[in-house]
């Protein structure tokens, strides 16, 4: 929130909204993000007119039964992050340009600037601002928390493995607390949170649409499993094809596919961190951020925030499954394992349903 929006932020939860506030920003945007779904499903009228919202901060729907309730919390959080995004630019806009680029240059304050000194005529207008800085709180909020979900998670299950990690660590660190200048030498941490996202992306899909006429040359899929040795392939899995991709055809990226092909990844299924600290991994074929001209802005920002939270937390932690949440079941292989751990569903990103997880202070 401080780097994106000049906000300041505490890791202590504070139930007690602001005056003039129903709800807290952070259970306004948590309501939000869980429920954009039923938001875009629903016609307009079912939310009420929007005055209706801002004043009475009530759905349309009776709040009788589970559906209207459910609206009814809907729309008070909409209005509630409304008020809190007017509040944010309010805010800004009473700070002068200089000050805005010297002591508050964050996301907010450079979207602010580019709209000039006519807020109310501005192009792009408030409305797109308002747009914009819903995108980077989903984008920002929920894709980095399910993928710091799943890097602990598999640490958790991998005690070898955060065994290392903590060497590392403590080897570039020594007695210190880190900097800004350790994060290129964090290796292992950003290997770790990469094998994480590969296995589980925040989205199972990219769609693309086709600019102009393309063609594309593909390969031929060789064997699945982790048997499959990408230096001995036969002559038809060398075989090449092209594909003619029409202007305006719907194109998907198929995430999961991509970052478990053996043609890149050997041994696709299990979590090997070291892959990427090889300086030739396949960087094409690992598409979390998206990729290209249309990748992730935030993609750096992801990963030193990333390293950051990865780093303090395994120093002073270790991590475990919860062996009350969830014990060890006979006969279990280690696959089975993880995916009981590690169950998943799929909302607006892939979402874990809640991973068991013990932090032991060290």
């Amino acid at each position: 929130m401080a780097a994106g929006f000049g906000q300041a932020d505490s890791w202590v939860a504070d139930t007690r909204p602001p005056p003039g506030q129903a709800i807290t920003f952070h259970q306004s945007l948590l309501e939000v993000i869980n429920n954009v779904p039923l938001r875009a499903l629903l016609p307009q009228w079912v939310w009420g007119s929007q005055t209706g919202q801002n004043v009475l901060a009530v759905g349309g729907l009776s709040g009788r039964g589970w559906l209207g309730k459910r609206v009814q919390r809907l729309a008070v959080a909409y209005s509630e992050l409304a008020m809190y995004m007017k509040e944010m630019l309010n805010d800004e806009l009473e700070h002068s340009p200089g000050q805005k680029q010297r002591e508050r240059g964050n996301i907010f304050s450079n979207l602010v600037s580019a709209m000039g000194n006519d807020v109310e005529n501005a192009d792009p207008s408030k409305n797109d601002l308002f747009g914009d800085m819903f995108i980077f709180l989903l984008g920002g909020f929920e894709t980095s928390v399910h993928a710091l979900a799943y890097t602990f998670g598999f640490i958790a299950l991998d005690q070898e493995e955060q065994q290392l990690l903590y060497d590392h660590i403590e080897s570039v660190l020594e007695d210190r607390e880190p900097t800004y200048t350790d994060i290129s030498k964090l290796t292992r941490v950003l290997a770790v949170f990469l094998e994480a996202l590969r296995l589980y992306p925040a989205g199972a899909s990219l769609p693309k649409t086709a600019a102009e006429d393309s063609t594309f040359t593909a390969k031929a899929a060789i064997p699945e499993g982790d048997l499959a040795d990408p230096s001995n392939l036969g002559e038809k899995e060398k075989r090449q094809t092209t594909v003619f991709v029409p202007k305006g055809s719907e194109v998907l990226y198929d995430i999961a596919a991509v970052h478990h092909n053996p043609r890149y990844w050997p041994e696709p299924y299990s979590f090997k961190p070291e892959r990427f600290l090889d300086p030739n991994w396949p960087k094409e074929a690992f598409i979390s951020f998206s990729t290209g001209s249309r990748g992730c802005m935030g993609r750096r920002f992801a990963e030193i925030e990333a390293i950051a939270i990865i780093t303090l937390i395994i120093r002073r932690y270790k991590v475990s499954v919860d062996p009350l949440l969830c014990p060890d079941v006979v006969g279990e292989s280690k696959v089975q394992r993880r995916d009981r751990v590690l169950k998943s569903y799929l909302h607006i990103t892939i979402t874990p349903h809640g991973i068991p997880l013990l932090f032991t202070k060290r």
